[in-house]
């Protein structure tokens, strides 16, 4: 059995005895979700470094994988395995994506139609100094409105993309990584597919759990669908100020092997910038909704 310890944070458990090269039994995999349904973000620390292979394996247990590589064209040794790094290789290319600027709050793959549910991060290589990982509660953001505010959210839709990173014209932020990587391959005559985009529930019911939780971020959702602009504007900069105020959120201060399990869904989270010249690797995959 693995130890579960709350942690002293809005959300967030420290997961130890954790072995990645193990098959994942039914109590455990039950042990795992149950954890998570109550502290939405699990640390699992003290561990061997996982292969790409247990990390997919362990994944797979909770839903199908979203196939990360290949939907954002990034080379990696499993399609499920998304490389989020700065590091570039000899000529300059970056290995993955991210880059080392901010990342604005999110949920990750609300931008598709069949968003991410569960979604797994594993540290393989970190700066000396940061950056951290933070996280807040879409449950506790939603159940803590007024109840006619609720009820009126629960008419509305929202529509979300990441077009914006990968404006070639507008991004000046090479540092993000994908707006470079688009001028490149602009450049080359690479093709890339079309970046898509999604409308979703501003209050998403969890399809595991049938909780509510606050389905809008920052990061990607770009307007209320049927609202003039300036009031969808306002509304989505209240439900952000709402949901990110700093007694909800846990800052997590990542180690080398760090593996964290987060409910994509009712969990945003968003990272720290650092100095460009410092290597960060990490690896990435999510469940997606079905």
């Amino acid at each position: 059995m693995l130890d579960i310890r709350p942690l002293d944070q809005p959300v967030g458990a420290l997961v130890t005895g954790w072995q990645p090269e193990e098959t994942l039994d039914a109590v455990t995999r039950g042990q795992i979700l149950s954890a998570l349904r109550d502290h939405l973000v699990l640390v699992f620390r003290g561990h061997e470094q996982p292969s790409d292979q247990a990390l997919v394996r362990f994944a797979s247990a909770f839903g199908p994988l979203i196939r990360g590589s290949e939907w954002f064209r990034e080379q990696s040794a499993l399609p499920e395995i998304l490389p989020v790094t700065n590091a570039v290789g000899e000529d300059g290319i970056p290995l993955g994506t991210g880059g080392s600027a901010e990342l604005e709050w999110h949920a990750d793959y609300s931008y598709v139609p069949k968003p991410g549910k569960e979604s797994f991060l594993n540290a393989v290589e970190l700066p000396a100094n940061g950056p951290r990982t933070y996280f807040c509660s879409q449950y506790a953001a939603l159940e803590s409105l007024p109840q006619e505010k609720v009820k009126r959210l629960r008419s509305l839709r929202a529509h979300h993309s990441i077009t914006r990173y990968y404006d070639t014209e507008e991004n000046t932020d090479l540092s993000s990584g994908f707006s470079e990587k688009r001028r490149r391959d602009d450049r080359a005559g690479v093709e890339r597919p079309a970046i898509p985009e999604a409308e979703h529930p501003v209050v998403f019911r969890h399809p595991d759990t049938e909780r509510e939780l606050l389905y809008v971020s920052k990061g990607a959702t770009r307007r209320i669908l049927g609202m003039p602009r300036d009031e969808s504007n306002a509304l989505l900069k209240e439900l952000h100020l709402h949901s990110t105020r700093p007694e909800v959120v846990y800052a997590h201060e990542w180690e080398v092997g760090d593996f964290v399990v987060f409910d994509t869904l009712g969990a945003l989270h968003r990272r720290d910038a650092w100095d460009s010249d410092e290597r960060r690797v990490m690896r990435q995959l999510s469940t997606s909704v079905q």
